[in-house]
């Protein structure tokens, strides 16, 4: 029998509060950056290939990882 494991996503140890309406770089589970938009938070040198983007949205609703 195969089982398979999933991955939900990083654990975010960090407030997210902060970062209401933003995209932002999780690494380790913490904020390593932000920006408004996942393009201009790809392009900044101190976020690697490896981070989480994550936008955290403006009100309680679903969080999208790139």
């Amino acid at each position: 029998m195969v089982t398979k494991e999933i991955q939900q996503g990083p654990l975010v140890a960090d407030d997210l509060s902060p970062y209401r309406g933003t995209w932002v770089a999780i690494r380790g589970g913490r904020v390593i950056a932000s920006a408004l938009d996942p393009i201009e938070l790809r392009d900044r040198e101190d976020v690697g290939e490896d981070d989480y983007l994550m936008l955290v949205p403006s009100e309680s609703v679903g969080t999208y990882l790139l």
